[in-house]
Order: structure tokens, then C-alpha cells, then sequence
């Protein structure tokens, strides 16, 4: 080694200057940097940047359709149209315990339901209800468990409130366990029960209830259609 101490910092500064000096005296003008800087940066407009609300493209009836695993099948499904309901029996019907006094309608939709027993109200018949429907929401008490029926095929209103006492299913474990498989929305179930009208609401008081799939649906439908 000869000694000789190489500044790279110091030889490239200097560089930088003698290209400057040189710039200079060839005429060309190095014009002054006029950008913002960050403290000056231009304001935005604040309407340019405002921000749209998200709207999933998940829905209600999306997520109560994909509660029994089979969205894709279920939401294709026809809605069930059913042939008009039997009249009723002669007074003395020839099979014995056979009565007009209580009318059994088996319903596929919630407005069918809630037609029939507005019609039953008027006409003073008594009507049992067969509902197929999908359970929107449900509760239990000590003493009562609550559920919110809506369509089969849909998740928009009207909706039918039920209400199931605990004294037809405490007792029975099997009835227990079916009304509890209920409280998770968006299962669909089969339940039987006698309907007032309270205000605006519907409420069917629940007799029985348990846990219904499109096999069953189907099933029934097709007798109710022969």
C-alpha cells in the first residue's frame, strides 16, 4: 500500500459540482425544483374521495338458506303452489269420530297460513294449522320457547310468531330435543298449532314442532297434490 487515502464521498461531490459549473457554461440553466413539498401537499377534495357503504351481497335469506347446506339447490326450488283445500265432512260422516268441527289445512307458504285462519276467524270454524316453514328466529324460557316463522322460500315478511310451552315438550325428551334443534336459525321444520291474530301480529300457539327437510317437503306436497 502507497499510502494514498481514497474519499468517495468527497470525489463524487466534487464531480457533481464540476457537471454543474459545466452545465452553466455550456448555457444550459438548471431551473429551480418549484414541486410541493410534503407539508404543501395539495388538498383533495373531499367529495371526490368519499367512500360508498358497503352492501354484502350476503342477504338475510341467503344466510337462512345456507343454514340447512344446500343453498344452491334451495334457492332453484320451485315455490309450492297447492290445489284448493277439501271442504269439509257432511255433519254425520259414516266413519266414526270423523266431525267438521276442526279443520286441518296443511300450508306451504306463510301468507297461506295466515289467509286460512283469517278465513277460519270469520267463518268461526276451527282450524288446525300444518305449517312448513323456516324458523327466523327462536328462544327459550323456563317456560315457554318463542320462534319467528317466516317462508320457506324467502326471508321477507309476513312472519308468523309461535309460541311452544314448555309443558307439552319438558317432559318428553324427545320433544326437548326437537324444539331445541330449532333454536338455531334458518332450519326448516314442520309445526302444528291453532293461530289468533294479535294487532297486526299472527301467533300460532305451537302444539308440535320438530325439524323438517325439502325430502319431507316434498312428500307432503306430492299427497296434497294427488
Amino acid at each position: 500500500m502507497d499510502g494514498t487515502c481514497f474519499d468517495a464521498p468527497h470525489s463524487v461531490s466534487s464531480s457533481l459540482v464540476k457537471s454543474h459549473k459545466s452545465d452553466d457554461s455550456q448555457g444550459h440553466l438548471i431551473e429551480p425544483y418549484h414541486g410541493n413539498t410534503p407539508e404543501e401537499a395539495p388538498a383533495v377534495c373531499s367529495t371526490q374521495n368519499t367512500l360508498k357503504k358497503f352492501v354484502s351481497p350476503v342477504t338475510l335469506g341467503t344466510r337462512l338458506l345456507a343454514a340447512d347446506g344446500n343453498e344452491t339447490r334451495a334457492a332453484a326450488r320451485k315455490p309450492i303452489v297447492r290445489r284448493l283445500f277439501p271442504s269439509a265432512v257432511r255433519d254425520r260422516s259414516p266413519i266414526i269420530g270423523l266431525s267438521s268441527n276442526t279443520l286441518l289445512r296443511t300450508c306451504f307458504r306463510i301468507g297461506e297460513a295466515i289467509n286460512q285462519s283469517s278465513q277460519a276467524a270469520k267463518s268461526g270454524q276451527h282450524v288446525m294449522i300444518e305449517l312448513y316453514a323456516r324458523v327466523l328466529a327462536s328462544e327459550r324460557t323456563e317456560k315457554q320457547q318463542y320462534f319467528t316463522f317466516c317462508d320457506v322460500f324467502h326471508a321477507k315478511p309476513p312472519y308468523i310468531q309461535g309460541v311452544y310451552d314448555a309443558a307439552m315438550w319438558k317432559a318428553v325428551q324427545l320433544f326437548e330435543y326437537d324444539g331445541r334443534r330449532l333454536l338455531q336459525p334458518g332450519r326448516m321444520c314442520r309445526c302444528i298449532g291453532t293461530m289468533r291474530r294479535n294487532g297486526r301480529e299472527r301467533i300460532m300457539a305451537v302444539h308440535n314442532i320438530w325439524e323438517a327437510t325439502w325430502e319431507d317437503i316434498q312428500w307432503v306436497a306430492g299427497i296434497v297434490g294427488s
